[in-house]
């Protein structure tokens, strides 16, 4: 009877096994990613999809032997083995949380496609030893095809517009430099409010003109310089960073790096665009290169936390610019 009901006795302990057997290879094709130079491995499709596919697929074809499990089973496995990987990461591995979130949700729907992937193939008719060999083999194979293939570099931009009621010159200092900017100043998001992705501290540059070198300092350790490449005042600021040292990757995530194989921030820009009388458009864009095999992936996610951190500086202008110029009637 014990083998009638998969769920008590040895069916519950073949899923222990899995899934201690799938957190195993997990932890080695982290380590295997890890070594390389560049840390692009865990921006492949293989490490994002390929990978956590096989390992649903691998704990439901050990942990429902004779396929009498129902489909909550196979919903339950890749969820509960993205929570044990997620938590493992944060406490063990240290892992930032940016790489976590943009993990969980691909790890997430990769896992259900390879676990009813298993369920759907294991109710037809086919050779069991040609179908064990294509679990084992399939993910190496796809590895090896992905590791051919040239990255793509691409292209994008994150724009983010406020209306603000102040004339051009009255916002134009504060897209300039800003100065003691408090940690209750801006708007809630879920990038910095959630995550706990640092706030802008301050900005300061060293002169006006094309040349100037404005300096950026965020959160308590996390700060870079942009060179300004663009300037009309009360119009347009527009600059190229300049990381010069690892404090924004040391105190987010170190898989990602602004300026690195897989992503480079490349330049920015304020424009100002005088709609009414004392009314005032302002837009921040930022443009960066992607250099992965999951581009698209990328991009969503840039939208996400450029798009936050841009509002929250826009929002600060908005209030800054409107008190002075609410002061000043």
């Amino acid at each position: 009877m014990v083998e009638a009901h998969p769920t008590k006795g040895n069916g519950w302990r073949r899923v222990l096994a899995a899934f201690l057997l799938a957190l195993i290879i997990a932890f080695s094709a982290y380590c295997l990613v890890s070594l390389s130079r560049t840390n692009s491995g865990v921006s492949s499709l293989w490490f994002l999809a390929v990978l956590p596919a096989f390992l649903s697929a691998l704990i439901c074809y050990i942990g429902d032997p004779k396929r009498v499990r129902g489909a909550g089973f196979y919903w339950a496995v890749p969820a509960l083995l993205v929570l044990i990987v997620c938590v493992a990461s944060a406490f063990i591995l240290k892992e930032g949380v940016v790489c976590l979130i943009m993990l969980a949700p691909i790890w997430l729907i990769s896992g259900w496609i390879g676990a009813f992937t298993v369920k759907r193939i294991r109710k037809r008719k086919i050779d069991p030893t040609l179908f064990n060999t294509s679990l084992l083999l399939l993910p190496l194979l796809v590895g090896a095809i992905e590791a051919q293939m040239p990255f793509s570099h691409q292209s994008f931009a994150v724009t983010r517009s406020i209306l603000i009621d102040a004339d051009c010159a009255e916002v134009w200092p504060f897209a300039v430099a800003n100065a003691d900017i408090r940690p209750s100043e801006g708007q809630w998001n879920f990038s910095q409010s959630v995550l706990g992705l640092p706030r802008p501290r301050a900005s300061a540059i060293d002169r006006e003109g094309v040349g100037a070198i404005r300096t950026a300092y965020w959160g308590d350790h996390i700060h870079f310089d942009e060179v300004i490449t663009g300037w009309q005042t009360d119009r347009m600021l527009r600059w190229d960073f300049a990381f010069t040292n690892t404090s924004l990757q040391d105190y987010t995530d170190r898989h990602i790096s602004p300026d690195g194989q897989m992503l480079k921030i490349t330049a920015g820009d304020y424009t100002l665009e005088r709609v009414a009388p004392n009314r005032t458009r302002l837009t921040l864009q930022t443009r960066y290169i992607a250099k992965t095999h999951a581009n698209l992936y990328a991009t969503l996610w840039g939208e996400v936390f450029l798009g936050d951190i841009e509002s929250n500086v826009l929002a600060i202008i908005k209030h800054r610019a409107e008190s002075r110029h609410n002061a000043s009637l």
